[in-house]
């Protein structure tokens, strides 16, 4: 009787164990399907962002004083844009939103810090670190040299070269200081790692 009892509590557990295997796989794929969807929606509106953005460069390139910003909107909800950043590298081309904001960061690229886009200084741009890989989180693939393109709403672009990149804590905001002479044009890029407990950066300087 005893082994009988011991063998019913064994069918038991491993019944359970597959329960809670199939709820995790069904979690897992759900997890994926939903990051996957996320994805796609927000490239699609960043593409009709885009859409805007490019028109309001062509008006701009006929005034004598261009604006620094413009608004987007897309389903009722407005946007400040201040320009664009591509890499083609990792297949980013993206607006960069003014607002620095959960909205905007679920939505594109977001100016941190720094002055005027193609400007002197260290402007740094940052973008959420989604599953699978995706978005922001491409940046870590980037080296020496690579090269990071920034557009503003003159219409000017402007290539930055990659020179460092590395991993730092969440409150450490040195890759964001400001360069020690007035002529030089950095970017940096940042996104989350680690559930947001450290920030993979990456520094480029125009030429």
């Amino acid at each position: 009787m005893k082994k009988l009892i011991d063998r019913i509590n064994k069918v038991k557990v491993f019944n359970v164990i597959i329960v809670l295997l199939v709820i995790l796989l069904y979690i897992f794929v759900f997890m994926y399907i939903y990051s996957d969807f996320r994805e796609r929606k927000r490239e699609e509106l960043s593409s009709e962002i885009i859409k805007q953005v490019d028109e309001q460069i062509e008006e701009n390139k006929k005034e004598e004083e261009p604006v620094t910003e413009v608004q987007a909107t897309y389903n009722g909800i407005n946007y400040t844009v201040i320009g664009k950043i591509r890499i083609k590298k990792i297949n980013i081309y993206q607006p960069i939103l003014k607002e620095n904001t959960k909205n905007a960061y679920n939505t594109s690229a977001v100016k941190i810090s720094g002055p005027d886009l193609n400007t002197p200084g260290n402007v740094a741009i940052g973008g959420h670190n989604f599953m699978k890989g995706n978005f922001f989180i491409k940046i870590n693939r980037l080296v020496e040299n690579d090269i990071v393109t920034i557009t503003d709403l003159a219409g000017r672009s402007v290539d930055y070269y990659v020179y460092e990149y590395g991993v730092t804590s969440s409150d450490d905001p040195s890759y964001l200081a400001q360069p020690d002479n007035d002529t030089d044009r950095i970017v940096t890029l940042v996104t989350c790692t680690k559930g947001g407990k450290e920030r993979y950066y990456v520094k480029a300087i125009s030429k």
